[in-house]
C-alpha cells in the first residue's frame, strides 16, 4: 500500500522557495529576451544608401569606373537566398601587364554591403571569381575591379529574392 503522508514541513517550505525563486528569475529574463530580439532586428536591417555609396566611394577613391569589360553571371531570381551563385567574369584581356589587382562584390541591401573582397597578382592568369552570397532581400549586386593600370571596371545586376536568407 502506498501511504499519502504529506511531506515534512521543511521540504514543503524548500519546494515553495524553489518555485517562488524560479518564477521570480523567469520574470527577470524576459527583458533580456526582448533586448536580444531588438539587437537581432538591428543587425538584420538593410544597409542605407549612404553606407553603400561610402563603400563604393572608398574603393573607387574618386575614379570614374568604366561600365564595360566586366559582367555578372547570376540568376534573375534567387530561389535559395542563403546561397545565391554569383560569378564575376572579365571580358577584357588579362595578362601580366594588364590584370585585376582587387575586386569587391557589393550586395547593396544586405546589412553589410561589401560581401567580399579579392586581391590578385599577375601570376593569377585569368581572373574569374565564383561565390555564393547570402541575401536578405531583392537588391542590386555590384562588382567593382581595380585594374593594374589604375582604371576601374564596374557592373551591376538586379536579383529578386523570394525570401530573405540572412535571418535564417
Amino acid at each position: 500500500m502506498i501511504s499519502s503522508n504529506p511531506p515534512p514541513l521543511h521540504l514543503k517550505r524548500r519546494r515553495q522557495l524553489l518555485i517562488a525563486t524560479s518564477l521570480g528569475l523567469s520574470g527577470f529574463s524576459l527583458p533580456s529576451v526582448t533586448q536580444a530580439q531588438n539587437v537581432t532586428q538591428q543587425l538584420l536591417q538593410s544597409a542605407s544608401q549612404t553606407e553603400v555609396q561610402a563603400a563604393t566611394d572608398n574603393f573607387l577613391q574618386g575614379a570614374d569606373p568604366i561600365t564595360q569589360g566586366l559582367s555578372l553571371d547570376m540568376p534573375a531570381i534567387g530561389d535559395n537566398p542563403s546561397a545565391v551563385p554569383v560569378k564575376v567574369i572579365f571580358e577584357v584581356p588579362i595578362d601580366e601587364q594588364h590584370y585585376c589587382e582587387e575586386l569587391i562584390i557589393l550586395a547593396e541591401r544586405n546589412p553589410k554591403p561589401v560581401a567580399c573582397r579579392f586581391t590578385f597578382t599577375p601570376l593569377a592568369g585569368t581572373t574569374e571569381v565564383a561565390i555564393r552570397l547570402r541575401l536578405i532581400e531583392s537588391q542590386n549586386i555590384k562588382a567593382i575591379a581595380r585594374m593594374s593600370d589604375g582604371s576601374y571596371l564596374m557592373t551591376q545586376r538586379h536579383i529578386t529574392v523570394t525570401a530573405g536568407g540572412c535571418g535564417m
